[in-house]
């Protein structure tokens, strides 16, 4: 028995030494991890990125590029299709860092003149595999910058706000509410970034609380649509009774584009309600009890004894 189970243990300890050490010593830190481009047909842009080797193994890094997308606000790597970028940057095949050794690189975008109207989109991966050994199969480490390149021309911004509701779609509420939902589709050619804020104001117009929307700046791919990021905590929630209107103004793009919409819900703070009704209740019925008592003593006090 103890015979047949060596082998097992032998081959199990070389699969982990295999798949967790190589993850364990090979790291790579890239920066920045997004990039946002504007130009014209024809523009050189120049820029850098730094590598680090986070790792205490010296190590050569390979640079390759893909074409993403969006699904549900989650990005999909689409490998194997090829992506004009690769074309127009240029960059180093290769690096070899230290350990724990960085370095700057410089790099140079050369658009054509040529160059189509609209968004362009990629990911520039460095790993430590070369682009042609990926289809091996080999533990890989690689860490991916974004790019969003924009091009100047005739670029269709349309969009459209398909859901704009507050949390759960509700519209009865025990207080303030403190999420919206905002559903937002990218209709056009290139990719926008949507801001703007919510306005809630009271029955008579007067402003309630503000509502930040897509603060972390969250980017749409054309023909796609995601919720864009809405929540605010109150430190002290307001105190609110009646009907509300939520205000949504939604600006994107160069010229910039907007949207207007408003909603109507209303809050009753039932649990404050049945509280003071108790609180009211106690002192109600607790001063007809004492007056009660006041007259009995009165009347006992001043009724002459027999």
């Amino acid at each position: 028995m103890r015979r047949l189970f060596l082998p097992y243990l032998f081959s199990f300890l070389i699969v982990a030494f295999v798949v967790i050490a190589p993850a364990s010593v090979l790291a790579v830190t890239i920066g920045p991890a997004k990039i946002e481009y504007r130009a014209d047909p024809g523009t050189v842009i120049k820029d850098t990125l730094v590598l680090v080797n986070d790792s205490n193994a010296k190590q050569t890094l390979y640079s390759s590029f893909e074409k993403f997308t969006e699904v549900n606000g989650e990005k999909k790597f689409l490998l194997g299709e090829p992506t004009e970028l690769a074309n127009w940057f240029n960059l180093p095949k290769s690096v070899t860092l230290e350990p724990t050794g960085q370095k700057s690189i410089p790099f140079t975008v050369e658009i054509p003149k040529n160059a189509p109207p609209g968004g362009h989109f990629a990911v520039i991966w460095w790993g430590t595999a070369p682009p042609e050994g990926s289809k091996q199969v080999s533990i890989v480490t690689r860490a991916g910058i974004l790019v969003y390149l924009r091009i100047s021309g005739e670029v269709n911004e349309s969009a459209e706000i398909l859901k704009f509701a507050t949390e759960g779609e509700k519209f009865f509420w025990s207080k303030m509410p403190e999420n919206f939902a905002v559903l937002f589709r990218n209709s056009g050619n290139t990719y926008l970034k949507p801001q703007g804020e919510i306005l809630i104001k009271n029955i008579f117009g007067g402003k309630v609380a503000t509502f930040g929307i897509n603060e972390v700046s969250l980017i749409f791919l054309p023909d796609t649509e995601n919720n864009l990021r809405i929540a605010k905590k109150f430190e002290k929630a307001p105190i609110a009774f009646g009907f509300y209107k939520a205000e949504l103004t939604l600006r994107w793009g160069e010229k910039p584009e907007s949207i207007q919409k408003n909603i109507w819900f209303f809050v009753f703070p039932w649990k404050q309600v049945l509280g003071g009704i108790i609180i009211l209740a106690i002192l109600f019925f607790g001063l007809k009890k004492g007056i009660k008592k006041y007259n009995q003593w009165i009347v006992s006090k001043y009724t002459p004894k027999q």
